[in-house]
C-alpha cells in the first residue's frame, strides 16, 4: 500500500511539473511576444519545432518549413523560442504533448530521455519526425536527413583532392549532441574512401574533437586550440556554420590561411565571403527547402493515411569558389 501511495506521489509530481512547465512557457511567451489580437487566424493543425541550436541553418529549415505550413493552414511554432528559459528537447517534446500538438519536428540535442518522450508522444497520437540527426530506436514516424554513408563518401572525396605526399592530419569537428553510431558509420565511410582513392605518398590521420556549437565562444575556443597545436592538422572539417565560421576568422586571425585547409559546413554571408577570396576551398550545403517540404510531408501523409516513409534523404552538395556564381544565380531564379 505505501509502495502504491509513493507512485501515484510520482507520477501526480511529474505530471505537476509538465504542467508548470507549460504554463511557464505560455507565461514567458505572452511577456516576449506582442501579439495584434486582431490578427489571429485560425489554423486546422498545430505542429512544433524543436531545436535548442539557432544557427543560421537552422534558422533557415524553420523558415522555410514556417512558409509550407502556413500557406497550407497549419501553425507552426518553435517551442522555447521567445522565452527567457531554455528547454531540452526531450522536455520540449513534453510540452507539446501538453500543449496537444499535431505533430512535432525535433532536431536531436542528445538529451536524457529524448527517445522516452518521443515514445509518449507517439502513444498520444502524435508523430514525431527527427531532422538531420536519426534516433531509430525511437518511436520518431520518420527520419528527414542525409545519409552518413553519403557524408562520409563526399567527405572523403574532398579529402583526396586535398592531401599532399606524406602524412595528412585531419581533425573532424563533432557536435555535442551527436550519436556515437552515427559518428562511427561518418568516420568508416570516409577512411574507405580515402584508402580506396589515395596513392602509397598519401596517408590520412584521422581524429575527433567535439565541440559545443550552441555558444561561439565554446567554438571559438576549441577550434584555436586545435588550429594553434604544435600538432595542427592540415585538414579541418566542420560540421556546421558556427564551427565553419569561427574557423574562418581563426585562419584570418593567426595568418593559417593556406596552412590548414577547411572544409566548410552550410552558406552564410561569412562562407560565400571566404569561398569569394580563397580562404577555403569549399563548403558543404543543403537543401533547407527540399527538408521543409520532407518533413512537412511525412508529418501530413501520417496524419491523413495512418502512415508515412521512415526515411527522406536530402542530398548533400559541394560549393566551391568556381560554383559559387552558378550557386548564387540559381537561388536567385527561385526566389
Amino acid at each position: 500500500m505505501k509502495r502504491l501511495f509513493v507512485l501515484m506521489a510520482a507520477v501526480l509530481s511529474a505530471a505537476g511539473l509538465i504542467l508548470a512547465m507549460v504554463y511557464v512557457y505560455f507565461q514567458n511567451r505572452a511577456q516576449g511576444l506582442g501579439l495584434d489580437t486582431s490578427a489571429v487566424r485560425e489554423y486546422e493543425r498545430h505542429y512544433l519545432f524543436v531545436s535548442s541550436d539557432r544557427s543560421e541553418m537552422m534558422q533557415d529549415v524553420f523558415n522555410d518549413i514556417y512558409t509550407l505550413c502556413d500557406s497550407a493552414g497549419t501553425c507552426l511554432e518553435w517551442c522555447g523560442s521567445g522565452t527567457q528559459q531554455k528547454y531540452t528537447a526531450a522536455e520540449c517534446i513534453d510540452i507539446s504533448i501538453a500543449m496537444g500538438a499535431d505533430g512535432i519536428i525535433v532536431y536531436p540535442d542528445g538529451s536524457s530521455g529524448l527517445s522516452d518522450a518521443i515514445d509518449t508522444a507517439l502513444e498520444e497520437g502524435i508523430p514525431v519526425v527527427t531532422i538531420l540527426r536519426d534516433l531509430p530506436d525511437s518511436g520518431r514516424v520518420s527520419y528527414v536527413g542525409v545519409s552518413n554513408f553519403q557524408m562520409g563518401e563526399l567527405y572523403g572525396g574532398w579529402l583526396l583532392s586535398l592531401m599532399k605526399a606524406g602524412t595528412n592530419r585531419v581533425c573532424l569537428l563533432q557536435e555535442s549532441g551527436d550519436y556515437e553510431n552515427e559518428v562511427q558509420l561518418l568516420h568508416t565511410r570516409m577512411v574507405q574512401a580515402v584508402r580506396n582513392g589515395s596513392s602509397n605518398d598519401e596517408k590520412m590521420e584521422l581524429i575527433s574533437r567535439e565541440v559545443d556549437s550552441t555558444t561561439d565562444f565554446d567554438a571559438e575556443e576549441v577550434i584555436r586550440d586545435i588550429l594553434l597545436n604544435q600538432e595542427a592538422p592540415d585538414i579541418l572539417i566542420c560540421r556546421n556554420s558556427v564551427q565553419t565560421e569561427c574557423a574562418i576568422q581563426a585562419l584570418v586571425d593567426y595568418n593559417l590561411v593556406g596552412k590548414v585547409q577547411v572544409i566548410g559546413y552550410y552558406v552564410t554571408d561569412t562562407v560565400v565571403s571566404a569561398l569569394r577570396q580563397d580562404l577555403i576551398p569549399v563548403t558543404m550545403t543543403i537543401d533547407t527547402k527540399a527538408l521543409a517540404s520532407d518533413c512537412v510531408q511525412a508529418l501530413d501523409e501520417y496524419l491523413d493515411l495512418g502512415r508515412t516513409s521512415s526515411y527522406y534523404n536530402i542530398t548533400l552538395d559541394s560549393l566551391t569558389p568556381v560554383t559559387m556564381d552558378r550557386y548564387q544565380a540559381d537561388g536567385e531564379e527561385a526566389v
